[in-house]
């Protein structure tokens, strides 16, 4: 897309791909909409800048509008202050206020304390797994130790999600095993969680019947982050989209009692908002957690291990997702240059043959014309 020449308009929750490919952002809110000069990074710093410039101008106002209402009631019925008065009303009706939006999320929860498991909740052991003749993993190995915030990556159809629904007891690996550990309460997020929702439910008897003792103003705000606010809490889940479906099914998950989570992309069907609401609740999260993502800016400040499913295996990178672009780009850089070695030893080792060759054809010269020589001699 950098290369394009054209136009691109780009409808997007990513924000690590958005910040790399746009030069002006689009903000529809509250009916109306704005153009902002750069990417997104630099329209939320100019949003924030002018939320701030806001407040002082709100400030300045409130202070002017508080000294002219105070000398209008200490003089509202002195004579000789009659006119100056009525002056003052004037210039109170005519101010434009400044009114201040509440762009700040009101909206925080977090997962609900429970109950330590062993220090390896999840150990897999020599699995493979095979799909007919296509084999996406082989012969892996992993433990998981309590606690640990994990980040499974690769591209697309490497096996990530084949791995998460193996560890998480959903697909039977075709060989090798999977243990939990002791006191291992396991729950499971992916994109397939519309299956086990109740058609005929609406979001909060769903949620109701998944957590019969939290309460529904409990209940109602989990929803809300999630943008169900209103009586959109009432409508069947048979009438929702498959987006709207999935964050209710993401609420479920943020209900658990679990102390091992398992996220297959979260993020795929939340607006900005929506996740850094999740966002901030995994941080504060005190159990063991893996997420499948691409979403490199919602990562970036929960995990501390990546691991990179590629290749029908596994490799480890012990630090967060900084660190693994780092060595990725290291490991890009170090193939280049190793191509470049190669491409360089080939030219040299052609040169080299060229003039191998070269040599043999003058001695076959120098041979030739001394055979010449003799032959004429002998004549």
């Amino acid at each position: 897309m950098k290369t394009f020449k054209g136009a691109i308009i780009l409808v997007s929750h990513e924000r690590y791909f958005v910040n790399n490919i746009c030069n002006k952002t689009l903000e529809i809110y509250n009916r109306n909409v704005t153009f902002y000069k750069g990417n997104y990074n630099d329209y939320l710093n100019f949003k924030n800048e002018r939320a701030e410039r806001l407040k002082q101008e709100y400030a300045d106002q409130q202070k002017k509008i508080k000294q002219t209402e105070d000398f209008i009631d200490r003089f509202r019925y002195k004579a000789t202050k009659a006119k100056q008065v009525q002056s003052r009303i004037k210039q109170l009706d005519k101010v434009e206020r400044i009114e201040l939006t509440d762009t700040e999320s009101k909206i925080h929860f977090k997962f609900f304390d429970t109950v330590h498991s062993g220090i390896l909740p999840i150990k897999v052991k020599d699995i493979s797994k095979s799909f007919g003749n296509l084999n996406v993993l082989n012969n892996i190995s992993l433990e998981i130790e309590r606690g640990e915030k994990i980040a499974f990556v690769g591209p697309n159809g490497a096996g990530k999600t084949t791995l998460s629904k193996i560890i998480s007891k959903r697909l039977e690996p075709s060989k090798g095993t999977v243990e939990l550990g002791h006191n291992t309460f396991l729950s499971f997020y992916a994109q397939d969680v519309v299956d086990n929702l109740t058609l005929e439910n609406d979001p909060l008897t769903e949620l109701q019947e998944g957590d019969p003792q939290s309460t529904v103003g409990q209940l109602r705000k989990i929803l809300g982050a999630f943008l169900f606010n209103g009586d959109e809490v009432f409508k069947k889940i048979k009438v929702l989209s498959g987006g709207e479906k999935s964050r209710v099914g993401l609420a479920k998950v943020l209900l658990t009692k679990a102390n091992t989570i398992i996220l297959d992309e979260p993020t795929n069907h939340l607006d900005f908002e929506s996740k850094k609401i999740l966002q901030n609740a995994l941080i504060q999260f005190n159990g063991t957690l893996v997420i499948v993502s691409h979403d490199v800016d919602f990562l970036t400040p929960i995990v501390s291990k990546v691991i990179e499913v590629r290749n029908h295996k596994l490799k480890i990178y012990y630090g967060g997702i900084e660190y693994y672009l780092l060595k990725k780009e290291e490991d890009n850089s170090e193939e280049v240059n190793s191509k470049t070695i190669n491409n360089e030893a080939n030219k040299l080792n052609r040169k080299d043959q060229k003039r191998i060759e070269a040599e043999k054809r003058q001695k076959q010269h120098l041979l030739t014309k001394d055979l010449k020589t003799k032959v004429k001699n002998c004549e």
